[in-house]
């Protein structure tokens, strides 16, 4: 019923626009002549994704903000009032805090995808209110963003592990700003962002995340709020998310084409007959020594 009544505004109204409380401040949201026929979905997830962020790091400012859905290039440049890589399907900017989306059909995405790319934009709106967020480097930005949407693919892992092959994966201190990355590199530097992400929770704990947005309100600076909290210094840390790439996605690049399968699973056959064999050869060996002890005995005990 409700989606029959939004489809009809659609039609007779240019912009639907709607204004309603979350945990950040009062959100606007506005559907620019698009086909987007969940609006009460789209609601219920701004509201439900502001309060998960508030409960797990922390109450930031309530501010007004605004969310804009845009069906074609020329509005989306307009509410973008800047620059947007060639690769952007959304953005988040501030003053006023604001997220500007494609909809999913300039997108080329599904309405599933435009939601974890909402996710993802509305951490970026948390991170702006953070008092230290202009220390923040991209990679962790990024890397935040898609934990929290999930968006972590196997796609970005085979990218890593190609790029750790050719020995061209990005260092951690060239990630401070992903926007600079053309095309064919930005995959695998949000890959790398999520990753690092990824590895802090590895090394340090899985709070990491949290103590770092806590101690940001105090000392406003990444670095060193980051060393604070692990004892380490943050050279530390970048050695040891290379050897973390290198113990995680360097293989992963045989998930790519069903044509490993065929070169795996032999030599998985192959070396688990060869497990096998042994096994049951140390079994036989075992069995044959137990049964030598045995007659010992017997021997032993008839003597006596």
């Amino acid at each position: 019923m409700f989606r029959s009544q939004f489809l009809l505004l659609l039609f007779f109204c240019p912009i639907i626009a709607d204004t309603f409380s979350t945990a950040f401040g009062e959100c606007t949201l506005e559907i620019y002549d698009g086909q987007v026929d969940d609006i009460s979905e789209f609601v219920q997830l701004i509201q439900d994704e502001t309060i998960n962020l508030t409960q797990e790091f922390g109450q930031v400012q309530s501010l007004p903000f605004s969310v804009y859905i845009t069906s074609n290039m020329k509005d989306f440049n307009k509410k973008t009032k800047g620059p947007v890589p060639e690769w952007g399907i959304a953005v988040a900017k501030m003053n006023p805090d604001r997220i500007i989306m494609k909809a999913p059909g300039i997108a080329n995405i599904s309405f599933t995808r435009m939601k974890e790319v909402m996710i993802h934009e509305l951490n970026h709106i948390y991170m702006f209110r953070i008092p230290g967020y202009n220390t923040l480097p991209s990679w962790f930005k990024e890397g935040m963003a898609m934990k929290n949407s999930n968006e972590f693919s196997l796609l970005h892992k085979i990218e890593i592990s190609r790029y750790i092959w050719k020995k061209q994966t990005i260092p951690l201190l060239r990630l401070r700003n992903i926007n600079q990355y053309s095309i064919d590199k930005v995959k695998l530097a949000y890959g790398e962002s999520a990753a690092a992400v990824e590895a802090l929770g590895s090394y340090y704990g899985e709070d990491i995340l949290v103590d770092i947005i806590t101690n940001l309100h105090q000392t406003k600076d990444f670095i060193e709020t980051l060393e604070i909290i692990t004892g380490e210094e943050f050279v530390d840390f970048q050695i040891k998310f290379e050897q973390y790439l290198e113990a995680n996605f360097k293989w992963i690049f045989l998930l790519q084409s069903s044509k490993y399968i065929y070169i795996i699973l032999p030599l998985v056959l192959v070396l688990g007959y060869f497990y096998r064999y042994h096994r049951s050869k140390k079994t036989l060996k075992k069995w044959e020594l137990e049964e030598e002890l045995e007659n010992i005995e017997c021997n032993e005990e008839f003597q006596n």
